[in-house]
């Protein structure tokens, strides 16, 4: 077993006074780091007349500003350590329903993330090495972009069977329900709204398909999907939120009475907006410090989601931090006249925020599908033409595809900014 693994098999039992030692045993070095290699840190240090070992316990982080997407985007080069060469790390881009941009993730990171993701599995029953996983997981941003060797492997090392939620219509659903019972695969996970169409396309069939339990992400889990989810599949259904960037990480026991927050991977506060602790019971925004990524470090990260602060315990005896729930993630579905059912998440168009400052796909009908653009500078010629293409795949025959460039898209009295709507469901 790995050392990771050892750890978060013990640490979800510790203590509060164990956790925050563990935290700040991990922030300590890493503010140092921060501090002396980080220009942004050490600029924002000394303009706070702070030194790092003035920061003695987690809460103590309060005295930093909270940053965002939008204040890292224009800068982001100063938020690399002059030091980076040094560290393994890999590039990667947000994605979901938060404003997607490119940042570094160490890979002492990427496996602490997968040794809790591991333990969250095991709740449900799952054996790693020895149970396959079906995953329904977004597409390609073009037609022709396969699925890379590194990719292929890591999914045969961890016995996935994946199940692209890009093109799902009737004949792919029932192509994946047939394959699911032909190799007798018994955990499913992927994204909320994917996974619900799974279960409803069962549904209208009278069919179930039996797993030992079902792990949703990357959106929020409305009641009424989790109910026709058990209905369908005759399972438990485990919830969990991931915020990569942040290193953020809450999951669902089998008591379903809140979110454990994984103190592990990061320090995670829940803020009202003067940026102090909101109180059990309340809605603060998710503010996140990663404790592995020296790369590209994120202190005091806001990456745009809402929660519901937890003071309880929770009865399956684990002692982790609990938050209620995760407010406001979700991905609307474009449910198509030619019988495709679109999931907006699997659309993924991440790297166009290097020629947009944003975008957002709008299912204007059931036959029609637009998708608008904020231009960061001029576009080339045929730019918007090989976007309508890439739509027009996505979408399939008889569908009216759009691309616009327009000056603003306006954002909801909410604040939370929707990159998919679909004015039909």
């Amino acid at each position: 077993m790995s050392a990771n693994k050892r750890l978060v098999k013990a640490s979800q039992y510790w203590s509060p006074e164990q956790i925050e030692k563990y935290q700040m045993d991990m922030l300590a070095p890493l503010l140092r780091h921060a501090y002396d290699h980080v220009p942004y840190y050490h600029r924002l240090f000394e303009s706070l007349n702070l030194k790092p070992e003035d920061i003695r316990k987690t809460i103590d982080l309060n005295q930093l500003p909270i940053i965002s997407k939008k204040d890292i985007m224009p800068i982001s080069e100063e938020f690399l350590a002059d030091n980076y060469r040094s560290f393994k790390s890999m590039k990667t881009v947000t994605g979901g329903t938060g404003t997607p941009f490119p940042h570094y993730t160490d890979y002492k990171a990427w496996a602490m993330n997968w040794a809790v993701a591991m333990r969250t599995f095991e709740w449900g029953g799952y054996r790693y090495g020895k149970d396959r996983l079906a995953v329904m997981a977004g597409g390609s941003l073009l037609p022709n972009n396969n699925q890379s060797l590194k990719d292929r492997i890591k999914y045969y090392i961890n016995n996935y069977y994946t199940m692209p939620i890009t093109h799902m219509n009737a004949t792919v659903m029932d192509g994946y329900f047939s394959e699911i019972k032909k190799q007798k695969i018994r955990f499913l996970r992927g994204y909320a709204s994917a996974i619900y169409t799974f279960a409803e396309h069962l549904s209208q069939r009278q069919q179930t398909l039996p797993f030992e339990a079902v792990f949703t992400t990357a959106e929020m889990l409305y009641p009424h999907q989790r109910d026709l989810m058990k209905k369908v599949f005759l399972c438990d259904i485990y919830d969990t939120y991931g915020c990569r960037d942040g290193m953020g990480m809450a999951v669902d026991c089998e008591m379903h009475k809140g979110m454990h927050i994984c103190p592990e991977m990061s320090i995670m506060h829940i803020v009202d907006e003067s940026g102090k602790e909101v109180k059990a019971g309340e809605t603060g925004e998710v503010v996140l410090t990663s404790l592995y990524d020296y790369t590209m470090p994120l202190i005091r990260y806001a990456p745009g989601d809402l929660a519901i602060k937890s003071d309880r315990n929770c009865p399956c005896g684990r002692s982790l931090p609990m938050i209620e729930k995760i407010v406001g993630r979700s991905s609307d579905v474009f449910k198509l006249i030619n019988g495709r059912v679109l999931n907006g998440l699997s659309i993924t168009i991440e790297d166009l925020f290097e020629e947009f400052e944003t975008y957002q796909i709008v299912q204007e009908a059931i036959d029609r599908v637009e998708m608008l653009l904020v231009p960061r500078k001029e576009i080339k010629p045929g730019r918007l033409q090989s976007l309508e293409e890439m739509l027009a795949f996505h979408c399939g025959e008889g569908v009216e595809v759009k691309a616009k460039i327009v000056d603003t898209i306006e954002v909801p009295q909410s604040g939370k900014f929707r990159y998919v709507i679909s004015k039909v469901n």
